[in-house]
């Protein structure tokens, strides 16, 4: 769910002056402007880091968002210069709508985007008032699961569509990361309070253990000193890892203890979200706004992986682990995309970035997805732009269409 947590990179970014060679210099912020210390610290980074052109889309986006409308458009056009093949997200940008400049750029950048479909439609899923995040797949029982962000609710769909109620709640809580346990009886869900709880400080967010054989409750593991908890997953042996976005943390429970306690502070794991545990290295990785992290879980230590240059990895929200790949669905910026990550043999760096799916008529706001043994799916039009979480109540105008799951081969 990174589109809701895009202002966490802001409690990240330190001060720092502009980048002075920058093509076309934009004018440095007046003090007053919301991001004008966003925008000198991820200015400065993209000087040091001329390739991580992802820099640019964001300063371009706080600067369209402070009304420096010129300096936006310099840096789109510097984007489109550099090679950007991201593409543009269509809610991106929404005070440059009216200008012709911005249309001819982001024309430009639209002929740039990589194009790639590499799977096909699987299943469309017509679940009244459902806003989807989590996706789940249940082999022993070959079906879906799908978590409601604006309810209490999970829904199972098999693979002929068929929709039925799988778990719900009279409590005000949403469901955000599902994952399945490895020996797949257990389906894991990331619960929190719905937006008005959480700032009131009167609720907090836990992960729920249900028995995918029946739906009965096995267990909650509250997370007390956790924000928003966003993803998890879990070990063969039991341990439970999740993110907490909010405060861009790592929260564990050990097999057999009834909560989460915290078990990495903050550091380069800007907007941690999607975690995909790695049994076979003793690790796990994590999705954060400026990469993909490895923490070794021994040592609780972070690394962000190495790429190769000009690969952009960042801004994945879900992310999965096939083999040696790692298969991310990004929504941080740009259009959205499906990649596949290639890791070293020691699973400490990424040797090859490949996109899967780009740039189709089907992919609006992909979100997350599951491994199944005919490929990936995920979740192609989550919709979640449609939802006002603090007004808890889709926006004024919009209706939801069906859920559309799209397959890629692996």
């Amino acid at each position: 769910m990174l589109s809701r947590l895009f202002f966490a990179l802001l409690a990240f970014a330190p001060a720092a002056p502009l980048l002075a060679q920058a093509p076309a210099s934009p004018t440095v912020p007046a003090p007053q402007t919301q991001h004008a210390d966003a925008i000198a610290a991820l200015t400065k980074r993209y000087d040091e880091q001329p390739q991580a052109h992802y820099l640019a889309y964001l300063i371009a986006r706080f600067s369209a968002e402070d009304d420096l409308a010129d300096d936006a458009l310099q840096w789109l056009a510097l984007l489109h210069k550099r090679g950007w093949d991201l593409g543009v997200n269509p809610r991106d940008f929404p005070k440059l709508a009216g200008r012709d400049e911005f249309r001819a750029i982001r024309t430009k950048l639209q002929r740039q985007q990589t194009r790639r479909a590499q799977g096909q439609r699987a299943l469309l899923v017509n679940v009244a008032g459902l806003v989807p995040e989590g996706l789940a797949f249940d082999a022993k029982r070959e079906r879906f699961l799908i978590g409601a962000l604006n309810a209490a609710r999970i829904h199972a769909v098999n693979a002929r569509g068929r929709v039925e109620p799988f778990w719900s709640s009279a409590d005000p809580v949403v469901v955000l990361g599902l994952t399945v346990s490895p020996d797949g009886e257990s389906l894991y869900a990331a619960i929190d309070p719905t937006t008005r709880l959480r700032e009131a400080g009167t609720a907090k967010p836990f992960v729920l253990q249900l028995s995918l054989a029946d739906g009965r409750e096995l267990a909650r593991l509250p997370a007390n000193d956790a924000g928003f908890l966003n993803d998890l997953c879990v070990m063969r042996d039991g341990r439970v890892f999740a993110s907490d976005s909010d405060q861009s943390r790592i929260f564990r429970a050990g097999p057999g203890e009834g909560s989460l306690h915290l078990w990495t502070e903050p550091g380069h794991l800007i907007a941690a979200n999607g975690v995909v545990c790695d049994d076979a290295r003793d690790a796990l990785y994590v999705a954060v706004y400026n990469g993909i992290s490895r923490i070794g879980i021994a040592d609780a230590k972070a690394q962000l992986l190495p790429t190769p240059k000009g690969a952009a990895v960042g801004g994945n929200d879900g992310l999965y682990l096939h083999g040696r790949d790692l298969i991310g669905v990004q929504n941080g910026f740009g259009a959205g995309r499906v990649l596949r990550a290639r890791l070293s043999a020691d699973g400490a760096a990424i040797t090859r970035v490949e996109t899967l799916e780009s740039a189709i008529v089907d992919l609006n706001e992909p979100t997350t997805g599951a491994l199944t043994p005919d490929g990936f799916v995920y979740i192609a039009n989550s919709q979640i732009w449609k939802w006002d979480d603090k007004a808890e109540t889709l926006r004024d105008g919009a209706r939801l269409a069906p859920i559309l799951l799209r397959r890629v081969p692996l």
